[in-house]
């Protein structure tokens, strides 16, 4: 299934008789190169419909994509061999998009330095209902996945980042938020393991609408896995509120796991 987000796939709908031109270029990264790109797009008469600049993967490189209209008929194949012999570009692709479409994303897409899709809410609401009540045992099916899921954004977060006591919920607050996953706040005792993330508007309880139990428990194992391996120590994490409950945010607990005791299992609601 194919799933279009709105602000991320837009038609130009300024002067429907031109076409839609995107230029992607990398250029090298100085004081000035920007504002010379961006000049030069000024002086040749194309007006920034869509634009966004990109230098996070290596400082000394930069990536600025744009989206113009241009009169049909108008010679782009010159503007861009002139763009190319500025001594700041390094390399260049432009086109023209044929259904006016302007995409705010960059293909292929990345997370946390890996390849990444969009989905709906809806279509992993749905993947979730469809194992529940298809396949014996998914709780744990789930639970195991988030936990994996958990662990691996904290070595992802590790090659770009460093991850410390200090700052590890900070980091996940910002990549629940950026990943539309929800708003993250949290109180935690790290020596004791022992506190509380609450979750506002999470993505799963605002499909499920209404429910008699909590339906966030993939996102209590994904909390478990990534506290667990930022801090080094093994945690368990429970959903007590959730607003598929009418509750008004998602309430998830954490506490230090026994000894002797599977975290899977406690997450299942098992004893080991």
């Amino acid at each position: 299934m194919i799933c279009v987000v709105r602000d991320l796939y837009m038609f130009s709908g300024i002067d429907k008789e031109a076409e839609v031109v995107w230029f992607r270029l990398t250029y090298e990264n100085t004081m000035h190169s920007e504002a010379d790109i961006t000049l030069f797009f000024a002086e040749k008469g194309l007006d920034i419909r869509f634009a966004y600049l990109d230098c996070s993967e290596d400082p000394s490189r930069g990536k600025y994509v744009m989206f113009t209209e241009v009169e049909k008929g108008r010679d782009i194949q010159g503007i861009a061999d002139e763009l190319l012999k500025m001594d700041v570009v390094l390399e260049l692709e432009w086109g023209f998009s044929k259904n006016r479409v302007i995409q705010s994303i960059d293909f292929p897409l990345h997370l946390l330095g890996q390849r990444a899709v969009i989905i709906r809410a809806k279509t992993f609401v749905n993947i979730l209902n469809i194992v529940y009540e298809n396949i014996t045992q998914s709780e744990g099916l789930f639970t195991m996945m988030g936990l994996k899921n958990g662990e691996g954004a904290v070595r992802y977060l590790r090659e770009l980042v460093e991850v410390n006591e200090n700052n590890f919920l900070e980091l996940l607050k910002e990549l629940l938020m950026a990943a539309g996953w929800g708003i993250l706040e949290y109180e935690m005792d790290t020596t004791e393991l022992k506190g509380t993330a609450r979750i506002s508007d999470s993505f799963i309880a605002e499909e499920y609408r209404q429910s008699d139990v909590p339906v966030c428990g993939y996102i209590s194992a994904f909390l478990a896995g990534y506290i667990s391996q930022s801090l080094g120590r093994t945690v368990q994490v429970r959903e007590t509120r959730c607003k598929g409950m009418n509750d008004v945010f998602c309430e998830h607990v954490i506490s230090p796991v026994p000894k002797g005791v599977n975290i899977e299992h406690i997450l299942r609601g098992e004893s080991n």
